[in-house]
């Protein structure tokens, strides 16, 4: 998905004219808008933030019939989060199945 930049006069696609990377996080650009001829303006975009991915093997889901999503919906169970997994993956701990076996979230 590209970024999309409405125009503030008439809500049409800005486009861009001219861009440029000032540093390795930033880009500037020259928008204008080609729908009503009104705007031109500068747009300055940054990455802040920035966090590196782990990722870790997920064998269990080879044994899943359903998605994530449809078996945190049936069963009530909350799945680790990055972060459990993380400590675990950190401390050596082998990686649990997905799923808490103690721990349930209300179904609604």
């Amino acid at each position: 998905m590209a970024l999309e930049i409405k125009c503030p006069f008439c809500g049409g696609k800005c486009n861009i004219r001219t861009s440029e990377r000032p540093t390795l996080l930033t880009v500037q650009a020259r928008i204008y808008c080609q729908n009503c001829g009104t705007l031109q303006a500068d747009f300055v975009g940054q990455l802040t933030n920035i966090k590196r991915a782990l990722f870790i093997d997920c064998n269990e889901a080879e044994r899943w019939s359903k998605t994530e999503k449809e078996q945190i919906q049936e069963d009530g169970k909350r799945p680790l989060t990055n972060d459990e997994r993380i400590a675990q993956f950190r401390a050596g701990k082998e990686q649990p199945d997905l799923f808490h076996s103690e721990e349930t979230i209300p179904k609604h």
